[in-house]
């Protein structure tokens, strides 16, 4: 059972109020009680590319469901194959993230709420965001967590694609903070080259960016300078 199908289960398998008719879904190819593609999908809509075959006029209740039901587009869920479907808020999407995804649960997670219908391409085992189905091993736990430190540190999400920590920020920071500072920095190295998980990360740890440091205190000797010039 497809991401899609096993969601609209554990929804409690909603009705879709449209008429109906017998045969083989244009989406995910599955056969039974049909809604005309055409009442579902508006005519700007773009992703029959991934349809099983898209000159089949009809989809099934849970592919109607996947593309009518609003929250999808608009919040991050969980699914698994246990049959739990669980909004999520960007910080929930975080905790999950702390381990490996495994093969039994997949993630739906918009990064641009509203623009795009994610559910029905979803995948076990991977992050879908907008165009892109993300695998998440234990080193993105890693790389995760080294990116939270870096944001608690008051580095925006701009500056992570800079390969090196800009200084605006770096020279406020205490000394004995570098070593590991840089260390995460360059951990985040492929991420810079694969920005979908960039971005991920970036989404699910808003909360943890912080102020950055305040610039440090001048010497009063550097203001009796000015004084004496």
């Amino acid at each position: 059972m497809d991401v899609l199908t096993m969601a609209w289960h554990a929804a409690g398998a909603p009705e879709v109020e449209l008429p109906t008719r017998e045969g083989i879904c244009a989406r995910c190819g599955a056969g039974g009680v049909l809604i005309a593609a055409a009442a579902v999908v508006s005519r700007s809509f773009t992703g029959y590319d991934g349809w099983s075959d898209p000159s089949q006029t009809g989809i099934c209740r849970p592919c109607a469901w996947g593309y009518r039901h609003p929250p999808l587009r608009a919040t991050a869920h969980l699914v698994t194959r246990a049959t739990q479907l669980q909004a999520l808020t960007p910080t929930e999407v975080g905790e999950h993230l702390e381990l490996p995804l495994s093969p039994d649960r997949a993630l739906i997670v918009p990064l641009h709420p509203g623009r795009k219908h994610l559910a029905p391409t979803a995948v076990w085992g991977r992050v879908t965001i907008e165009d892109a189905h993300l695998s998440w091993a234990a080193a993105d736990v890693d790389r995760l967590a080294a990116l939270r430190r870096v944001r608690w540190l008051g580095f925006g999400s701009r500056m992570l694609t800079a390969p090196a920590p800009p200084w605006a920020v770096l020279s406020r920071l205490p000394a004995q903070t570098y070593p590991e500072l840089l260390a995460d920095w360059a951990a985040l190295a492929p991420w810079r080259e694969r920005r979908p998980w960039l971005g991920l990360a970036v989404h699910v740890t808003v909360a943890d960016t912080v102020a950055p440091p305040a610039p440090r205190p001048r010497s009063p000797l550097s203001n009796l300078r000015k004084v004496h010039r």
